[in-house]
């Protein structure tokens, strides 16, 4: 089943289906590369070099495509890398946090709630897709702090 609108307020952002549509400009390559690499550097100058540009001419085409940094555009990717994780599977927060390209569960947390107003385990309890499995051990000690 495809929604064409997500239920339960998640966003409707896809940078997974995003980047399979082209490659052709130097954003969708960037695009493609972190989705297929999330856990490299995904710095300003690793993400010009991947696009072919200098670094200051990538600034200027996130600004004018997508209105926003490329800083803010890699975490935007890796939550939603994280929060398909988090909704599909029981994998700890901890291996999700890696995965994602996020340096540890902190820095995924604080992501998540500064984005999305909800911790990893927060969301994983409101949004997980049935048979997906059991709380894990991670969000019970998330929970009872």
């Amino acid at each position: 089943m495809v929604f064409l609108k997500r239920p339960g307020g998640q966003s409707q952002f896809s940078e997974a289906l995003a980047a399979q549509t082209s490659t052709a400009s130097p954003i969708d390559r960037i695009r493609m590369h972190i989705v297929e690499k999330p856990r490299t550097n995904l710095g300003l100058k690793a993400l010009a070099d991947v696009a072919g540009v200098s670094a200051r001419q990538l600034s200027r085409l996130f600004r004018s495509e997508l209105g926003m940094n490329p800083v803010a555009y890699v975490e935007l990717a890796r939550i939603d890398i994280a929060r398909r994780l988090l909704e599909e599977s029981a994998v700890p927060i901890k291996m999700i946090a890696y995965a994602a390209g996020f340096g540890s569960t902190t820095t995924l947390r604080r992501a998540f709630l500064r984005r999305i107003g909800v911790t990893p385990a927060q969301y994983r309890l409101q949004f997980r897709t049935a048979g997906s499995g059991s709380e894990t051990k991670d969000e019970t000690e998330t929970n009872m702090s």
